[in-house]
Protein backbone atom coordinates (compact mmCIF):
# COMPACT_ATOMS: atom_id res chain seq x y z
CA UNK A 1 0.00 0.00 0.00
CA UNK A 2 2.89 2.38 0.77
CA UNK A 3 4.23 1.75 -2.75
CA UNK A 4 0.87 2.65 -4.28
CA UNK A 5 0.66 5.87 -2.27
CA UNK A 6 4.26 6.73 -3.21
CA UNK A 7 3.51 6.20 -6.90
CA UNK A 8 0.30 8.24 -6.76
CA UNK A 9 1.98 11.03 -4.78
CA UNK A 10 4.99 11.11 -7.09
CA UNK A 11 2.87 11.34 -10.25
CA UNK A 12 0.73 14.13 -8.76
CA UNK A 13 3.66 16.18 -7.43
CA UNK A 14 5.91 15.80 -10.47
CA UNK A 15 2.96 16.29 -12.82
CA UNK A 16 2.11 19.63 -11.19
CA UNK A 17 5.70 20.89 -11.03
CA UNK A 18 6.67 19.83 -14.55
CA UNK A 19 3.46 21.32 -15.96
CA UNK A 20 4.20 24.65 -14.27
CA UNK A 21 7.82 24.64 -15.43
CA UNK A 22 7.02 23.85 -19.06
CA UNK A 23 4.08 26.27 -19.03
CA UNK A 24 6.58 29.04 -18.20
CA UNK A 25 8.60 28.29 -21.34
CA UNK A 26 5.42 27.83 -23.40
CA UNK A 27 3.63 31.00 -22.32
CA UNK A 28 6.57 33.36 -22.85
CA UNK A 29 7.22 31.78 -26.27
CA UNK A 30 3.61 32.47 -27.23
CA UNK A 31 3.93 36.09 -26.08
CA UNK A 32 6.79 36.44 -28.57
CA UNK A 33 4.81 34.58 -31.28
CA UNK A 34 7.32 31.71 -31.38
CA UNK A 35 5.66 28.63 -32.88
CA UNK A 36 5.28 25.80 -30.35
CA UNK A 37 5.01 22.35 -31.93
CA UNK A 38 4.77 20.16 -28.80
CA UNK A 39 4.01 20.53 -25.10
CA UNK A 40 4.82 17.25 -23.33
CA UNK A 41 4.53 16.14 -19.71
CA UNK A 42 6.78 13.12 -19.30
CA UNK A 43 8.99 11.21 -21.72
CA UNK A 44 8.76 7.98 -23.68
CA UNK A 45 5.60 6.26 -24.88
CA UNK A 46 2.66 8.61 -25.44
CA UNK A 47 -0.31 7.83 -23.17
CA UNK A 48 -2.55 10.69 -24.31
CA UNK A 49 -2.32 13.44 -26.89
CA UNK A 50 -4.48 16.14 -28.41
CA UNK A 51 -3.86 18.66 -31.16
CA UNK A 52 -5.07 22.15 -30.26
CA UNK A 53 -4.30 24.78 -32.84
CA UNK A 54 -0.69 24.44 -33.93
CA UNK A 55 0.49 22.69 -30.74
CA UNK A 56 0.35 18.96 -29.91
CA UNK A 57 -0.26 18.41 -26.17
CA UNK A 58 1.01 15.08 -24.79
CA UNK A 59 1.22 13.05 -21.60
CA UNK A 60 3.93 10.37 -21.73
CA UNK A 61 4.71 7.27 -19.69
CA UNK A 62 7.88 8.31 -17.82
CA UNK A 63 6.98 11.07 -15.32
CA UNK A 64 10.51 12.40 -14.82
CA UNK A 65 10.24 15.70 -16.67
CA UNK A 66 8.82 17.23 -19.79
CA UNK A 67 9.64 19.45 -22.73
CA UNK A 68 8.36 22.16 -25.06
CA UNK A 69 9.44 21.85 -28.70
CA UNK A 70 9.62 24.95 -30.87
CA UNK A 71 10.03 25.44 -34.60
CA UNK A 72 13.83 25.57 -34.99
CA UNK A 73 16.06 25.35 -38.06
CA UNK A 74 18.62 23.34 -36.08
CA UNK A 75 16.11 20.50 -35.73
CA UNK A 76 14.93 20.23 -39.33
CA UNK A 77 13.56 22.07 -42.33
CA UNK A 78 11.32 25.06 -41.59
CA UNK A 79 8.80 26.45 -44.05
CA UNK A 80 9.32 30.00 -45.31
CA UNK A 81 6.22 31.28 -43.52
CA UNK A 82 7.43 29.85 -40.18
CA UNK A 83 10.98 31.20 -40.38
CA UNK A 84 10.17 34.48 -38.55
CA UNK A 85 8.62 32.37 -35.77
CA UNK A 86 11.55 29.93 -35.43
CA UNK A 87 13.20 29.91 -32.01
CA UNK A 88 16.72 30.22 -33.41
CA UNK A 89 15.71 33.35 -35.38
CA UNK A 90 14.71 35.26 -32.23
CA UNK A 91 16.90 37.88 -30.60
CA UNK A 92 19.14 36.60 -27.82
CA UNK A 93 17.10 38.53 -25.25
CA UNK A 94 13.87 36.82 -26.32
CA UNK A 95 15.59 33.43 -26.12
CA UNK A 96 16.84 34.30 -22.64
CA UNK A 97 13.30 35.22 -21.57
CA UNK A 98 11.83 31.95 -22.91
CA UNK A 99 14.50 29.75 -21.31
CA UNK A 100 14.52 31.60 -17.97
CA UNK A 101 10.72 31.53 -17.69
CA UNK A 102 10.61 27.84 -16.72
CA UNK A 103 12.76 27.96 -13.57
CA UNK A 104 11.51 31.44 -12.65
CA UNK A 105 7.88 30.30 -12.66
CA UNK A 106 8.92 27.44 -10.35
CA UNK A 107 10.42 29.97 -7.93
CA UNK A 108 7.31 32.17 -8.08
CA UNK A 109 5.07 29.14 -7.57
CA UNK A 110 7.11 28.08 -4.52
CA UNK A 111 6.65 31.55 -3.02
CA UNK A 112 2.88 31.42 -3.64
CA UNK A 113 2.68 27.97 -2.04
CA UNK A 114 4.53 29.19 1.07
CA UNK A 115 2.16 32.17 1.27
CA UNK A 116 -0.86 29.83 1.16
CA UNK A 117 0.68 27.63 3.87
CA UNK A 118 1.17 30.59 6.21
CA UNK A 119 -2.38 31.81 5.48
CA UNK A 120 -3.90 28.40 6.25
CA UNK A 121 -1.69 27.91 9.29
CA UNK A 122 0.83 25.25 10.29
CA UNK A 123 -0.03 22.98 13.20
CA UNK A 124 3.26 22.48 15.06
CA UNK A 125 4.56 21.09 18.33
CA UNK A 126 5.44 23.79 20.85
CA UNK A 127 9.12 23.78 21.91
CA UNK A 128 8.31 22.55 25.42
CA UNK A 129 11.09 20.66 27.20
CA UNK A 130 10.37 17.44 29.10
CA UNK A 131 13.83 17.12 30.66
CA UNK A 132 17.53 17.58 29.93
CA UNK A 133 19.60 14.37 29.89
CA UNK A 134 22.91 14.48 31.72
CA UNK A 135 26.20 14.91 29.84
CA UNK A 136 24.61 16.89 27.01
CA UNK A 137 25.68 20.41 25.92
CA UNK A 138 22.55 21.94 27.47
CA UNK A 139 23.08 20.11 30.77
CA UNK A 140 26.65 21.41 30.91
CA UNK A 141 25.54 25.06 30.89
CA UNK A 142 22.53 24.63 33.17
CA UNK A 143 21.83 23.39 36.63
CA UNK A 144 19.60 20.40 35.92
CA UNK A 145 18.04 20.70 39.37
CA UNK A 146 17.21 24.37 38.76
CA UNK A 147 15.71 23.50 35.40
CA UNK A 148 13.54 20.64 36.64
CA UNK A 149 12.40 21.60 40.16
CA UNK A 150 11.51 24.73 42.12
CA UNK A 151 12.20 25.38 45.80
CA UNK A 152 9.13 23.34 46.76
CA UNK A 153 10.36 20.34 44.78
CA UNK A 154 7.63 20.79 42.16
CA UNK A 155 8.36 19.68 38.60
CA UNK A 156 8.88 22.62 36.25
CA UNK A 157 8.08 22.77 32.57
CA UNK A 158 10.02 25.08 30.30
CA UNK A 159 9.33 26.37 26.80
CA UNK A 160 11.99 27.59 24.40
CA UNK A 161 10.91 31.14 23.44
CA UNK A 162 14.00 32.69 21.85
CA UNK A 163 16.74 31.37 19.55
CA UNK A 164 19.63 33.79 18.94
CA UNK A 165 17.34 36.68 19.98
CA UNK A 166 14.64 35.61 17.50
CA UNK A 167 11.23 34.37 18.74
CA UNK A 168 10.56 30.67 18.31
CA UNK A 169 7.18 28.92 18.17
CA UNK A 170 7.80 25.29 17.20
CA UNK A 171 10.38 22.50 17.33
CA UNK A 172 10.60 22.38 13.53
CA UNK A 173 11.69 26.05 13.57
CA UNK A 174 14.49 25.08 15.97
CA UNK A 175 15.71 22.42 13.53
CA UNK A 176 15.56 24.88 10.61
CA UNK A 177 17.62 27.47 12.48
CA UNK A 178 20.13 24.87 13.63
CA UNK A 179 20.53 23.86 9.99
CA UNK A 180 21.21 27.48 9.04
CA UNK A 181 23.83 27.83 11.80
CA UNK A 182 25.60 24.64 10.73
CA UNK A 183 25.60 25.71 7.08
CA UNK A 184 27.14 29.03 8.20
CA UNK A 185 29.67 27.10 10.32
CA UNK A 186 28.57 28.73 13.58
CA UNK A 187 29.60 26.97 16.79
CA UNK A 188 27.23 28.31 19.46
CA UNK A 189 23.78 29.73 20.05
CA UNK A 190 21.98 31.85 22.68
CA UNK A 191 18.59 30.70 23.99
CA UNK A 192 15.85 31.89 26.31
CA UNK A 193 13.56 29.50 28.21
CA UNK A 194 10.31 30.42 29.95
CA UNK A 195 8.87 28.46 32.87
CA UNK A 196 5.22 27.89 31.98
CA UNK A 197 3.74 28.29 35.46
CA UNK A 198 5.65 31.29 36.85
CA UNK A 199 6.74 32.94 33.60
CA UNK A 200 10.36 33.04 34.80
CA UNK A 201 12.84 33.63 31.98
CA UNK A 202 16.09 31.64 31.96
CA UNK A 203 18.89 32.75 29.61
CA UNK A 204 21.28 30.24 28.09
CA UNK A 205 24.41 31.85 26.66
CA UNK A 206 26.90 30.29 24.23
CA UNK A 207 25.36 26.82 24.00
CA UNK A 208 27.85 24.79 21.98
CA UNK A 209 26.61 23.13 18.78
CA UNK A 210 30.05 21.83 17.74
CA UNK A 211 28.88 18.25 18.24
CA UNK A 212 26.28 18.52 15.47
CA UNK A 213 27.33 17.28 12.05
CA UNK A 214 25.86 18.12 8.63
CA UNK A 215 27.25 14.79 7.42
CA UNK A 216 24.83 12.98 9.71
CA UNK A 217 21.45 13.96 8.20
CA UNK A 218 19.57 11.34 10.26
CA UNK A 219 20.95 12.58 13.59
CA UNK A 220 18.40 14.00 16.02
CA UNK A 221 19.99 17.38 16.70
CA UNK A 222 17.56 18.24 19.51
CA UNK A 223 18.43 15.08 21.42
CA UNK A 224 22.14 15.58 20.78
CA UNK A 225 22.01 19.07 22.32
CA UNK A 226 20.04 17.90 25.34
CA UNK A 227 16.46 18.81 24.47
CA UNK A 228 13.95 16.12 25.33
CA UNK A 229 10.69 17.43 23.82
CA UNK A 230 7.66 17.12 26.07
CA UNK A 231 4.79 14.90 24.99
CA UNK A 232 1.46 14.09 26.62
CA UNK A 233 1.15 10.78 28.45
CA UNK A 234 -1.40 9.28 26.08
CA UNK A 235 -2.55 5.65 25.98
CA UNK A 236 -0.89 3.53 23.29
CA UNK A 237 -3.69 3.38 20.71
CA UNK A 238 -2.65 2.22 17.24
CA UNK A 239 -3.16 4.94 14.61
CA UNK A 240 -0.88 3.67 11.83
CA UNK A 241 0.62 0.33 10.76
CA UNK A 242 3.63 0.58 8.44
CA UNK A 243 3.68 -1.68 5.40
CA UNK A 244 6.02 -4.72 5.53
CA UNK A 245 6.71 -4.10 9.22
CA UNK A 246 6.47 -6.65 12.05
CA UNK A 247 3.12 -5.11 13.03
CA UNK A 248 1.82 -5.47 9.46
CA UNK A 249 2.34 -9.24 9.65
CA UNK A 250 0.42 -9.52 12.92
CA UNK A 251 -3.29 -9.37 13.72
CA UNK A 252 -3.09 -5.81 15.07
CA UNK A 253 -5.67 -3.34 13.76
CA UNK A 254 -6.12 0.42 13.86
CA UNK A 255 -7.71 1.47 17.14
CA UNK A 256 -6.21 -1.37 19.20
CA UNK A 257 -4.76 -0.33 22.57
CA UNK A 258 -1.36 -1.76 23.54
CA UNK A 259 -1.53 -2.81 27.19
CA UNK A 260 1.48 -5.10 27.75
CA UNK A 261 4.93 -5.87 26.36
CA UNK A 262 6.55 -9.07 27.65
CA UNK A 263 4.05 -9.06 30.54
CA UNK A 264 5.11 -5.51 31.51
CA UNK A 265 2.11 -3.14 31.77
CA UNK A 266 2.14 -0.32 29.20
CA UNK A 267 0.66 2.91 30.59
CA UNK A 268 1.35 5.27 27.69
CA UNK A 269 2.77 5.55 24.19
CA UNK A 270 6.17 6.95 25.23
CA UNK A 271 6.75 4.01 27.56
CA UNK A 272 5.83 1.59 24.75
CA UNK A 273 8.21 3.23 22.25
CA UNK A 274 11.10 3.24 24.73
CA UNK A 275 10.50 -0.42 25.60
CA UNK A 276 10.40 -1.51 21.95
CA UNK A 277 13.60 0.38 21.14
CA UNK A 278 15.43 -1.55 23.88
CA UNK A 279 14.66 -4.91 22.21
CA UNK A 280 16.11 -4.88 18.65
CA UNK A 281 15.55 -8.14 16.77
CA UNK A 282 13.92 -9.86 19.73
CA UNK A 283 10.70 -11.85 19.78
CA UNK A 284 8.21 -10.27 22.17
CA UNK A 285 4.77 -10.98 23.55
CA UNK A 286 2.39 -8.09 22.92
CA UNK A 287 -0.85 -7.68 24.84
CA UNK A 288 -3.62 -5.44 23.50
CA UNK A 289 -7.32 -4.70 23.77
CA UNK A 290 -9.97 -4.36 21.08
CA UNK A 291 -13.56 -3.42 21.91
CA UNK A 292 -13.06 -4.63 25.48
CA UNK A 293 -11.65 -8.01 24.46
CA UNK A 294 -8.06 -8.93 25.41
CA UNK A 295 -5.61 -10.39 22.86
CA UNK A 296 -2.01 -11.53 22.84
CA UNK A 297 0.44 -11.68 19.94
CA UNK A 298 3.98 -12.99 19.42
CA UNK A 299 5.97 -10.56 17.24
CA UNK A 300 9.63 -10.49 16.19
CA UNK A 301 10.87 -6.90 16.13
CA UNK A 302 13.03 -5.40 13.40
CA UNK A 303 16.47 -3.93 14.09
CA UNK A 304 17.18 -0.39 12.97
CA UNK A 305 20.40 1.64 13.20
CA UNK A 306 19.59 5.17 14.34
CA UNK A 307 22.20 7.75 15.32
CA UNK A 308 24.82 5.00 15.56
CA UNK A 309 22.72 2.81 17.86
CA UNK A 310 20.74 -0.34 17.07
CA UNK A 311 17.14 -0.05 18.23
CA UNK A 312 14.00 -2.14 17.94
CA UNK A 313 11.18 -1.30 15.53
CA UNK A 314 7.65 -2.66 15.36
CA UNK A 315 6.10 -0.36 12.74
CA UNK A 316 3.25 1.23 14.71
CA UNK A 317 2.17 4.86 14.83
CA UNK A 318 0.19 6.63 17.53
CA UNK A 319 -3.50 7.47 17.20
CA UNK A 320 -3.49 11.20 17.96
CA UNK A 321 -6.27 12.81 19.97
CA UNK A 322 -6.50 16.55 19.26
CA UNK A 323 -7.79 17.45 22.72
CA UNK A 324 -4.89 15.63 24.35
CA UNK A 325 -2.33 17.27 22.06
CA UNK A 326 -3.80 20.79 22.34
CA UNK A 327 -1.55 22.01 25.23
CA UNK A 328 1.52 20.82 23.32
CA UNK A 329 0.73 22.27 19.89
CA UNK A 330 -0.17 25.58 18.30
CA UNK A 331 -1.35 26.90 14.94
CA UNK A 332 1.21 29.21 13.34
CA UNK A 333 -0.90 31.46 11.12
CA UNK A 334 -0.52 34.95 9.62
CA UNK A 335 -2.66 37.54 7.85
CA UNK A 336 -2.16 38.20 4.14
CA UNK A 337 0.57 40.85 4.35
CA UNK A 338 2.53 38.87 6.96
CA UNK A 339 2.10 35.66 4.96
CA UNK A 340 3.62 37.35 1.89
CA UNK A 341 6.66 38.39 3.94
CA UNK A 342 6.98 35.05 5.74
CA UNK A 343 6.66 33.17 2.45
CA UNK A 344 9.44 35.27 0.93
CA UNK A 345 11.66 34.78 3.99
CA UNK A 346 11.07 31.02 3.83
CA UNK A 347 12.04 30.99 0.16
CA UNK A 348 15.14 33.10 0.84
CA UNK A 349 16.28 30.79 3.66
CA UNK A 350 15.77 27.62 1.63
CA UNK A 351 17.48 29.11 -1.43
CA UNK A 352 20.48 30.24 0.61
CA UNK A 353 20.85 26.88 2.37
CA UNK A 354 20.40 24.94 -0.89
CA UNK A 355 23.13 26.93 -2.65
CA UNK A 356 25.46 26.67 0.36
CA UNK A 357 24.93 22.89 0.56
CA UNK A 358 25.61 22.56 -3.18
CA UNK A 359 28.83 24.53 -2.75
CA UNK A 360 29.89 22.43 0.23
CA UNK A 361 29.19 19.19 -1.68
CA UNK A 362 31.17 20.52 -4.67
CA UNK A 363 34.21 21.27 -2.48
CA UNK A 364 33.88 18.09 -0.42
CA UNK A 365 32.93 19.86 2.81
CA UNK A 366 29.79 17.73 3.24
CA UNK A 367 28.99 14.24 2.04
CA UNK A 368 27.20 13.52 -1.24
CA UNK A 369 24.84 11.38 0.86
CA UNK A 370 22.67 14.51 1.06
CA UNK A 371 21.68 14.04 -2.59
CA UNK A 372 18.18 12.61 -2.95
CA UNK A 373 16.64 11.16 -6.09
CA UNK A 374 13.27 10.08 -7.47
CA UNK A 375 12.78 7.22 -4.99
CA UNK A 376 13.07 9.52 -1.98
CA UNK A 377 10.84 12.09 -3.68
CA UNK A 378 8.26 9.36 -4.36
CA UNK A 379 8.39 8.19 -0.75
CA UNK A 380 8.02 11.75 0.57
CA UNK A 381 5.20 12.44 -1.89
CA UNK A 382 3.25 9.39 -0.76
CA UNK A 383 3.64 10.36 2.89
CA UNK A 384 2.62 13.97 2.17
CA UNK A 385 -0.50 12.92 0.25
CA UNK A 386 -1.59 10.74 3.18
CA UNK A 387 -0.68 13.25 5.91
CA UNK A 388 -2.75 16.20 4.75
CA UNK A 389 -2.95 19.41 2.74
CA UNK A 390 -0.27 21.40 4.61
CA UNK A 391 2.30 18.58 4.32
CA UNK A 392 1.49 18.19 0.63
CA UNK A 393 1.81 21.93 -0.02
CA UNK A 394 5.05 22.08 1.96
CA UNK A 395 6.62 19.37 -0.18
CA UNK A 396 5.25 20.96 -3.36
CA UNK A 397 6.80 24.32 -2.45
CA UNK A 398 10.15 22.80 -1.48
CA UNK A 399 10.44 20.73 -4.67
CA UNK A 400 9.31 23.62 -6.88
CA UNK A 401 12.02 25.79 -5.34
CA UNK A 402 14.59 23.02 -5.81
CA UNK A 403 13.64 22.56 -9.48
CA UNK A 404 13.92 26.31 -10.04
CA UNK A 405 17.35 26.52 -8.41
CA UNK A 406 18.67 23.37 -10.09
CA UNK A 407 17.59 24.48 -13.56
CA UNK A 408 19.32 27.85 -13.19
CA UNK A 409 22.70 26.22 -12.52
CA UNK A 410 25.10 26.88 -15.46
CA UNK A 411 25.23 23.23 -16.53
CA UNK A 412 24.72 22.40 -20.23
CA UNK A 413 21.44 20.49 -20.89
CA UNK A 414 19.81 22.51 -18.07
CA UNK A 415 18.14 25.88 -18.62
CA UNK A 416 21.05 27.54 -16.84
CA UNK A 417 23.45 26.05 -19.38
CA UNK A 418 21.50 27.61 -22.25
CA UNK A 419 21.49 30.94 -20.41
CA UNK A 420 25.27 30.68 -20.09
CA UNK A 421 25.57 30.20 -23.85
CA UNK A 422 23.37 33.24 -24.45
CA UNK A 423 25.48 35.34 -22.07
CA UNK A 424 28.60 34.36 -24.03
CA UNK A 425 26.73 35.27 -27.24
CA UNK A 426 25.97 38.76 -25.88
CA UNK A 427 29.62 39.27 -24.87
CA UNK A 428 31.23 38.02 -28.10
CA UNK A 429 28.52 39.27 -30.46
CA UNK A 430 27.83 35.91 -32.11
CA UNK A 431 26.28 32.57 -31.08
CA UNK A 432 28.38 29.84 -29.47
CA UNK A 433 29.53 27.39 -32.15
CA UNK A 434 27.59 24.17 -32.70
CA UNK A 435 30.73 22.16 -31.85
CA UNK A 436 31.21 23.87 -28.47
CA UNK A 437 27.52 23.45 -27.66
CA UNK A 438 27.60 19.71 -28.47
CA UNK A 439 30.77 19.30 -26.40
CA UNK A 440 29.14 21.11 -23.48
CA UNK A 441 25.95 19.07 -23.84
CA UNK A 442 27.97 15.84 -23.60
CA UNK A 443 29.72 16.99 -20.42
CA UNK A 444 26.46 18.25 -18.91
CA UNK A 445 24.61 15.05 -19.75
CA UNK A 446 27.38 12.92 -18.22
CA UNK A 447 27.32 15.03 -15.06
CA UNK A 448 23.52 14.90 -14.71
CA UNK A 449 23.37 11.13 -15.31
CA UNK A 450 26.19 10.53 -12.80
CA UNK A 451 24.52 12.65 -10.12
CA UNK A 452 21.17 10.99 -10.79
CA UNK A 453 22.67 7.50 -10.41
CA UNK A 454 24.37 8.60 -7.17
CA UNK A 455 21.09 10.06 -5.90
CA UNK A 456 19.23 6.83 -6.71
CA UNK A 457 21.96 4.85 -4.93
CA UNK A 458 21.51 7.09 -1.87
CA UNK A 459 17.75 6.54 -2.11
CA UNK A 460 18.17 2.77 -2.08
CA UNK A 461 20.48 2.94 0.95
CA UNK A 462 18.01 5.14 2.85
CA UNK A 463 15.04 2.92 2.06
CA UNK A 464 16.90 -0.32 2.84
CA UNK A 465 18.07 1.12 6.18
CA UNK A 466 14.49 2.04 7.10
Amino acid sequence: MDFIWSFIGFVIVIGILVSIHEWGHFQVARWFDIKVLEFSIGFGKTLWQRQRGETLYKVCAIPLGGFVRFVDEREGNVSAEDLPRAFNRQSVYKRIAVVAAGPLINLIFAWLVFIVIFLLGISSLKPIIQDVPANTPLAQVLSTATLQENAKGETLQWELVSFNNQPIQAWNEVNQRLMRLLVDQQSQVDLELKELTSGTILSVKDLSIRGLDLNKPDENWLTALGFHPAAPKVPAFVGHIAADSPAAHSNLQLGDQITQLNMMPIANWSQFVNAVQQLPGQTVQLGYQRNGAVFSEIITLDSLVQEGQTIGRIGLGLQVNRDTMAPFSNLIQYDFSEAILKGWQRMEDLTYMSLQMLKKMLFGEVSLQHLSGPLTIAQMSGQAVQTGLISFLGLLGLLSLSIGILNLLPIPVLDGGHLLYYLVEIIKGSPVSERIMLYGQSIGLFLIISLTLLAVFNDILRISNG
